[in-house]
């Protein structure tokens, strides 16, 4: 983590016009400010380059001992200290209650009971970073249950101001036995332009106690919903293409035993595109 105030180059002119009550980042230049108030910040908050921001999803194997996720705290500065930093966080269900307003959404609090944490870090004297450790429980969460939230905010910077880069969403899922990296291969034929041929790798995540979503629609990329029966057989949808259905005696399953979808299915009702595709697990 660099020692300095990041600001996007594009504000540089309204620098003698304005403070900066937080850290604001570029993710390719960078501009330092020597005078600069130092900011306590959480790196991960600032959504820089599509990776970050408020809301992320966290996903973990189910596991019999606790897992643990670090959350960085950082002194944006261009000086360190001469002495540690002691960062205090809360969680903060006011955040979550706002998103849920903002977002139409209901996600809920993640129980106190799957996790453990002290929700300290101490930056040390001389450094700009440290970690806030967190320890969850994943054996006691529910594959099914995907709203739950961990809505954690700096309340206390050590005396040092802290940026507006304070607070994130930790949407805690627990991976199914499905999810993971697969092989996608088949054909989609077009009813005037023929078959298309496709094989690539995709990831296909936890949706669901025993569904995985991830861009498998054949050649497209799109969104695919696969959910898996108690038979094995399984069920398909997409948020993309909203017409997806399977073929009429068509084989649509899942084989345990290589871990390996094989899947017949069509788009849109009135000019079908139909479908043959294996997703096999890596």
């Amino acid at each position: 983590m660099k020692t300095r105030l990041y600001i996007k180059l594009a504000l540089a002119a309204l620098v003698t016009m304005t403070g900066f009550s937080s850290c604001l980042k570029d993710d390719k230049h960078y501009v330092d400010f020597a005078g600069a108030t130092p900011l306590v910040e959480l790196p991960s908050a600032a959504n820089v380059g599509g990776s970050g921001g408020l809301f992320q999803a966290l996903a973990l194997d189910i596991s019999d001992t606790p897992i643990p996720v670090n959350l960085m705290v950082n002194l944006a500065s261009p000086h360190t200290l001469s002495s540690n930093l002691t960062v205090k966080l809360s969680v903060d269900q006011a955040a979550l209650t706002k998103y849920n307003t903002d977002n139409g959404t209901n996600y809920e609090l993640l129980p106190a009971a799957d996790y453990t944490s002290s929700l300290t870090a101490v930056i040390p004297a001389g450094q700009n970073s440290a970690n806030v450790v967190i320890n969850i429980k994943s054996s006691t969460i529910p594959a099914s249950n995907t709203n739950l939230v961990l809505p954690l905010t700096i309340t206390d910077g050590g005396g040092q101001k802290i940026s507006n880069y304070k607070t994130v969403l930790f949407n805690v899922q627990v991976k199914n036995q499905y999810d993971g990296t697969y092989r996608a291969s088949g054909t989609r034929v077009h009813p005037d332009l023929g078959p298309f041929n496709f094989d690539y790798d995709v990831t296909m995540a936890t949706s669901g106690a025993t569904s995985i979503t991830g861009g498998a629609l054949a050649d497209l990329k799109s969104d695919l919903k696969i959910t898996v029966n108690a038979d094995n057989t399984v069920t398909l949808s997409s948020a993309a293409q909203p017409s997806v259905a399977l073929q009429a005696g068509g084989v649509n399953k899942y084989d345990p035993a290589t871990k390996t979808f094989t899947l017949n299915y069509y788009y849109n009702t009135a000019a079908p595109r139909l479908i043959t595709e294996k997703l096999v697990r890596k």
